[in-house]
């Protein structure tokens, strides 16, 4: 069988093209949101960081312009009657504005509130959590896991529920922006983005600052502490590691704004992948699956993978994560696994299960490589199938106990058990997967009975998938106890800012077993 290759933009254009009248007349876009008056234009934020210490952010409007000294301080009480850290922070025009702090000495697990000062212009009150100590054995940790929220998808009535939630912490998992130039959609687009596409430092900055001007993201930050990272549209769609070659200037921008943006302390230079801990409860470790990974065919959805040039998806060496960050994760999962931590929790970008519609290693059907099929996306880990049996085969060697991957990217609900051999039934299940939607983004859902019919079609693709929604969009909720691990797939409307909540879907895994239970 030869190359199918077509884009995931060509394949929703094509599901766009034929949606008629309807779709048109029940989408009419909706007034875009007023930015926000006064200094503190973006709003405050911090940053999941150690049990000692916070990342506290925010940007003074007049020092984009010029240099500025901002006090900051943390308290034990929401009137700030303790203080117990304070300090100064200096920003101006080389961070356009944006002043960061690792406020430090603080109690472990404790709530603290934080918040900014020049003059007599105080900033909002912000709340953020520290994590618990090393050997601390929580009852619970919640967190909320969210990404992908294009502005003119939708506002974010995700982020509403999210800020009135009792949580310990947000995972984002990446498309805080979009790179590409402002638009409202005939068909899905809710409200004007009147930016430019973001290409330099200036454009770039820009939209943080509109992303930012919508309220309940900012009051999602200012109640929880996030823990983020980047998918590829903070970049350019689809980026890999020879978008840094082919256009450095452009990448060291987009990097540049996103650390200047976002609650993080760098690490070491554009490292983002990342280990917390949340006592012996949990063990986090954030990864990129961008900026080190070989690059995909020219197209990616589609692909059939037994000949040349799909084929590349299978050679050996091909990586995702790079060495570096391979070999990281790999001794952090071992080290989680002899401290006795119960749960490991990977936060990252696209789908590790397969979508294989067509299975094309099996003799009868003609000699292929492993894993030879007809791929839907190969721009997730079907696209690097040497490596996640890398992944796979770790976690069944090692015993790696209670794994539960995070997954954003592709606007849509999932959950599936991860096999050592993901081909195979019966193999060993090593881990368990959770695509935890999008907050406004949409893929086909703007189409009800194409979103239906695409769910039907990929719950049976290999593995079987427990659940699969292309229709809503919203977030997941993660409750771990010792005993075990509850998430909700929580679903919004994203064409009204005040839409409630809803849970759809949840599933109980008790742990020490791979015995998920759907509930709804």
């Amino acid at each position: 069988m030869g190359s199918i290759e077509i884009t995931r933009r060509q394949l929703f254009a094509a599901g766009a093209g034929t949606a008629g009248t309807l779709a048109l007349a029940s989408c009419t876009p909706f007034p875009a949101v007023t930015p926000v008056d006064g200094p503190w234009d973006c709003g405050i934020a911090s940053g999941l960081h150690s049990p000692t210490a916070a990342v506290l952010w925010a940007r003074f409007a007049p020092a984009a312009l010029s240099t500025v000294d901002i006090g900051w301080e943390v308290a034990s009480d929401p009137t700030f009657g303790s203080v117990v850290a304070a300090g100064t922070v200096t920003t101006g025009p080389d961070t356009d504005g944006c002043a960061k702090v690792l406020a430090e000495g603080l109690a472990e697990g404790t709530r603290h509130w934080y918040r900014f000062r020049v003059g007599d212009r105080s900033s909002p009150v912000g709340h953020t959590k520290t994590l618990p100590g090393s050997d601390e054995v929580p009852d619970v940790t919640r967190l909320a896991v969210g990404s992908c929220q294009e502005f003119s998808s939708g506002f974010y009535p995700a982020w509403r529920a999210v800020a009135a939630a009792d949580l310990d912490a947000v995972l984002f998992l990446g498309d805080y922006i979009y790179e590409s130039a402002g638009e409202v959609s005939p068909l899905w687009g809710v409200r004007d983005d009147p930016s430019e596409g973001a290409v330099d430092l200036a454009t770039y900055r820009a939209k943080y600052r509109m992303y930012r001007t919508d309220p309940d993201l900012r009051a999602a930050h200012a109640a929880h502490a996030f823990c983020p990272v980047w998918d590829d549209h903070e970049v350019r769609d689809n980026y890999h590691r020879g978008t840094l070659v082919e256009d450095p200037a452009r990448a060291a921008a987009a990097y540049r704004a996103w650390f200047e943006y976002q609650p993080v302390w760098p690490i070491d230079g554009t490292r983002i992948h990342r280990r917390l801990r949340f006592g012996r409860l949990a063990d986090l470790s954030m990864l990129d699956t961008r900026q080190y990974r070989d690059p995909n065919p020219k197209r990616d959805l589609l692909v059939s993978t037994n000949a040349a040039p799909g084929s590349v998806v299978h050679a050996a060496g091909r990586t995702l994560m790079g060495v570096d960050q391979r070999e990281w994760l790999f001794d952090g999962l071992g080290e989680a696994q002899s401290d006795g931590v119960t749960w490991k929790v990977l936060g990252q970008q696209v789908m590790l299960a397969p979508l294989r519609a067509i299975d094309l290693d099996d003799p009868v059907l003609g000699a292929g490589p492993d894993h030879a099929g007809v791929y839907f996306n190969v721009d997730q880990w079907d696209g690097y199938t040497a490596e996640r049996d890398l992944l796979t085969g770790f976690l069944h060697d090692e015993a790696i106990s209670n794994t539960a991957v995070l997954t954003g990217d592709i606007h849509s609900f999932w959950q599936a058990s991860i096999h050592l051999d993901q081909e195979v039934a019966a193999s060993p299940v090593v881990a368990q997967e959770f695509v935890c939607g999008s907050i406004s983004s949409t893929a086909v859902g703007f189409l009800p009975d194409l979103a239906d019919a695409f769910a039907g079609l990929t719950k049976g693709f290999s593995p079987a998938f427990r659940w699969v929604d292309w229709k809503r969009r919203g977030y997941g909720l993660l409750e771990m106890t010792p005993e075990d691990m509850h998430v909700e797939y929580r679903t919004v409307d994203p064409r009204s800012r005040f839409s409630p909540d809803r849970r759809t879907v949840t599933f109980d895994w008790p742990q020490g077993t791979h015995d998920v239970a759907v509930g709804f």
